[in-house]
């Protein structure tokens, strides 16, 4: 692809190149490549549309400035409505621009130079100065001549090339914020530069691919001017043409034949193109003005000084971020048509933006591309204002359709701006760039849930930009989005636990794990008990897999220590119903087994460890209450549980015991039943305390502050010595004397303040 340029200064290696269809597999291949390519595959199409030097040659798509040298031979120049070969004006028109600096930020920056006539320059002055003009019929008329007839009949790109015109439709723009109708010129104004858009990226299609707009019946609209002018030719084939229809029409473009329309298809390139060659002038058939019909004696203009109308000219990236500046501003009216009009010219501006600025402008340090970029941030910003202000005026006292054109707006603009983020800064330059307010607002879009999930990309672009501007926004928004998603999933846990039939509890577990985040938010109370009555269906059926059984202890242990103290409250008072219902008294009549199943979701040592260290200690009566029953309920419940469920309950039960037996007393239900769980006897048998943990449990009794429970666990201690086998052969004897001061034997006359960090003191020695 580098090579390539070094051959368009010779027109024969230009010429092979195209015969060799070097157009087509360009074209096609430019897709397929990454946009750094695409820029050098553009130029390589625009240097294979360099014509001769007799023809009009396409700049490079750069941003050039300009040396050129005067001219030493005039030639004769011709324009749109010529009156007589006799009236044409002998002018001067400068040689082609050389290169002399390259912007490499732009992907194309100026069109062709297009000379023109006295009479084509006095058809802009006279438009230009109506556009000026304090007769708001007059510049309305004017605008729609420019549209109906004027932007048809001149090629785009001579707006650009003479900007008056274009910079006194910017200058009507801000008529949309004034009254008695003056608005409505400011939409014309909208209409106009629209349709100037549209055009300039036809015309900017035909300099790259000119034999896309093909004269072909078949693959043109009835309407276009290619099949117009294929009629005229037809309908006077049979005609003796007079001496002024023989009369050749003059080109823009400096050659004889139909001339360029403003939509892009230029009729000479029609007819130059083809294997038959070059149609014969005398052959051509003119559409004529009605400026060929009646003779009008013009005002005398000055001669053009062709070179210094080249450095005012407006480069096609110039003419977009004008629009962006004149246009963006108006987002903010209360005018809904006002909005989306500016809305739908902004859409073909970026289409046109996107063809000619490249995101390397931001690394690019030339006057032209610092000019653009100060540009370019203060309309970001503008946007981000508008965008804020659109969401600010949202408030529940104002009439409804205020809310709706405020949220209309809000929506458009959002979009239109994330839009222009993505086309023009990547998003890894975004922390050092965008300007506070669209900082601001990119925030502002990225809790908008309605935007989420209608323009899910956009979301996507909003948030990664918002990573990069701002680490304590994002993380709000992130906070935000998983509360959101936390709400979600509990809607669809409600709505699929409730559902009949076979459900895949695994799902319905992860729904109950994310619903328990939002809980703080909605407080919908029912949730809480539905996980707890599907963690217990999960632990009852015996066919349940490891895993499953794994995660929803999970879910029921988050929701055990979960930091709102309502959710703690709700959960033990629905065990200990549950636990009511399995094992109350009512139940005596009923089946054992198929009753205190329901239960075993709470025969885990980790469950039975978090009721015994934290719900008994919870500061809160309602919390400490239900532990305390829910713990004699199962200390109790031997007689209304299966050998299995009671089996599995002493088996999670031994792990937690140190903790319960912090809570033996005498005098306390629970602490009575603890005390009974270190009382044992051989004829116990199954469902006891194994000997080694209930011996320890007895040790551990002679801790215990209480003297009631220490003289209890010193004749437990003895009657275990006693029955032990082989105690009558153990020396020394069993004396009653010494065992009675054993019940203080760790109890100590001064208190050791324990340093639970420092190991290396023995406590007990």
């Amino acid at each position: 692809l580098k090579t390539l340029p070094f051959l368009f200064q010779y027109p024969p290696a230009v010429q092979h190149l195209v015969d060799l269809g070097a157009v087509e597999f360009l074209s096609k291949l430019r897709s397929n490549v990454e946009p750094n390519l695409q820029a050098e595959i553009d130029g390589i199409l625009d240097g294979l549309f360099i014509l001769p030097s007799e023809d009009a040659a396409l700049y490079p798509a750069s941003y050039q400035t300009r040396q050129t040298e005067l001219p030493q031979q005039p030639e004769i120049l011709i324009g749109y409505f010529p009156q007589d070969k006799s009236n044409f004006q002998q002018m001067e028109v400068s040689p082609r621009p050389m290169v002399n600096q390259t912007v490499k930020c732009l992907k194309f920056s100026t069109f062709p130079w297009l000379p023109l006539t006295t009479t084509d320059r006095h058809v802009l002055s006279s438009n230009e100065s109506s556009l000026r003009s304090s007769n708001h019929t007059l510049i309305w008329n004017t605008c729609e001549l420019l549209k109906d007839v004027i932007m048809q009949d001149f090629p785009a790109e001579i707006f650009l090339q003479r900007p008056k015109i274009v910079q006194s439709l910017l200058s009507l723009l801000k008529l949309a914020f004034g009254g008695d109708g003056k608005h409505r010129l400011a939409l014309q104004s909208v209409s106009c530069l629209q349709q100037l858009c549209t055009y300039l990226r036809n015309r900017l299609n035909f300099h790259r691919d000119p034999g896309f707009f093909s004269s072909k019946q078949d693959v043109v609209s009835q309407n276009s001017s290619l099949s117009y002018c294929h009629e005229v030719r037809v309908a006077h084939h049979s005609q003796n043409p007079s001496p002024g229809s023989s009369s050749p029409r003059p080109s823009v473009v400096g050659r004889t034949g139909q001339r360029p329309r403003g939509d892009g298809q230029d009729w000479d390139a029609v007819s130059s193109s083809g294997s038959s060659g070059r149609v014969p002038v005398n052959s051509r058939v003119s559409v004529h003005s009605p400026l060929d019909v009646v003779h009008i004696d013009l005002p005398e203009l000055e001669t053009e000084d062709t070179l210094e109308l080249q450095f005012q000219q407006l480069s096609l990236p110039q003419f977009c971020v004008s629009i962006l500046e004149s246009a963006v501003p108006l987002l903010r009216t209360g005018s809904r048509q006002v909005i989306i009009r500016v809305l739908e010219l902004l859409a073909e501006d970026l289409i046109l933006i996107g063809e000619a600025i490249s995101e390397d402008i931001w690394d690019d340090n030339s006057l032209f591309a610092i000019d653009m970029k100060e540009k370019l941030l203060v309309v970001l910003g503008s946007l981000g204002d508008t965008v804020c202000y659109h969401r600010s005026g949202v408030s529940s006292d104002q009439p409804e359709i205020v809310l709706v054109h405020h949220r209309m707006a809000f929506v458009s603009v959002s979009l239109f701006a994330v839009r222009v983020l993505q086309m023009l800064l990547p998003v890894e330059k975004a922390g050092q760039l965008l300007p506070e307010p669209m900082s601001a607002a990119l925030f502002l879009v990225s809790l908008d849930m309605p935007i989420s999930l209608e323009y899910p990309n956009i979301h996507e672009a909003v948030v990664a930009y918002l990573e990069q501007l701002n680490s304590e926004n994002y993380s709000i928004y992130k906070r935000t989005a998983e509360a959101v998603y936390s709400i979600e999933c509990t809607c669809n846990f409600l709505s699929d636990v409730g559902k009949e039939g076979e459900r895949n509890l695994l799902e319905l577990v992860e729904l109950a794990d994310q619903a328990l985040g939002s809980f703080s938010y909605h407080q919908h109370f029912p949730l809480i008990k539905e996980i707890i009555c599907l963690c217990s269906k999960i632990w009852k059926s015996a066919q349940a897999s490891p895993l499953l059984q794994g995660e929803s202890q999970k879910v029921f242990l988050r929701m055990l220590s979960h930091p709102l103290l309502q959710v703690k409250v709700e959960t033990y008072n629905c065990c200990l119903e549950i636990i009511k219902e399995c094992l109350g008294v009512h139940n005596v009549t009923k089946p054992v087994s198929s009753l205190c199943n329901g239960i075993h979701f709470l025969l885990h040592p980790k469950v039975l460890y978090e009721i015994s260290a934290f719900g008994i200690q919870e500061p809160k009566n309602e919390v400490n209450a239900a532990a305390r029953a829910i713990l004699l309920y199962l200390l109790q419940g031997r007689l209304m549980m299966t050998a299995v469920t009671w089996n599995k309950f002493i088996e999670s039960l031994c792990p937690v015991i140190p903790v319960l037996q912090g809570y033996a007393d005498t005098e306390d239900p629970l602490g009575n039943s603890i005390l009974l769980l270190s009382k044992g006897s051989p004829e116990a048998g199954e469902g006891a305390l194994p000997s080694t943990t209930r011996l320890k449990s007895v040790l551990r009794l002679l801790l215990v502050r209480k003297p009631s429970v220490r003289s209890l666990a010193l004749k437990l201690l003895a009657c275990h010595l006693t029955r032990e086998e082989g105690a009558d052969t153990k020396r020394p004897s069993i004396d009653a004397r010494v065992l009675s001061r054993v019940t203080n034997l760790f109890i100590v006359k001064k208190p050791i303040e324990l340093k639970l960090d420092d190991r290396r003191e023995l406590v007990i020695k």
